[in-house]
């Protein structure tokens, strides 16, 4: 006769590092607030308030794309992780046009900063790459806690 497989047993995460993880989402949204307001200042400081205008308008729209990303995300993992069909949440067409309405939002904006000669589409552009920057601080801030720990 065979044995039984056993099911592996899950990996329990250290309580110091699950409230590290619980505060990854919102020291990256704290991030690209502080990158989109320094950003903006520096440009209004550098080339002016068409920059800067510029500048903010993409970080708002980096900062509201990851908000809605990340909800996006999180109703994929409930969905994923629903054992049962029935209890399985529902409302997939709101995340579909949540995620066209996030590239059309920036389409429009990228498209109206084009056609105004007032406000710079570089820095519109250099906006729209705040959260990722922000992703990248929290991955060096996360190394750093990780080494620092060793």
């Amino acid at each position: 006769m065979n044995a039984p497989l056993e099911q592996p047993r899950p990996t329990a995460i250290p309580a110091e590092e699950q409230q590290l993880l619980t505060g990854v989402e919102p020291r990256i949204f704290r991030a690209t607030l502080v990158l989109g307001v320094i950003g903006a200042a520096g440009f209004w400081l550098w080339q002016g308030a068409g920059w800067a205008a510029g500048f903010a308008i993409g970080a708002a729209l980096s900062a509201l794309s990851f908000h809605w990303m990340k909800g996006a995300v999180n109703k994929l993992a409930d969905m994923v992780l629903s054992s049962d069909a029935s209890s399985r949440p529902r409302g997939s067409a709101g995340a579909v046009a949540r995620f066209i309405l996030r590239y059309g939002l920036i389409g429009l904006a990228g498209y109206v900063i084009f056609r105004s000669s007032v406000i710079s589409l570089v820095a519109f552009f250099a906006g729209l790459f705040v959260s990722i920057v922000a992703v990248l601080a929290e991955i060096g801030y996360q190394l750093y806690v990780g080494f620092r720990r060793t």
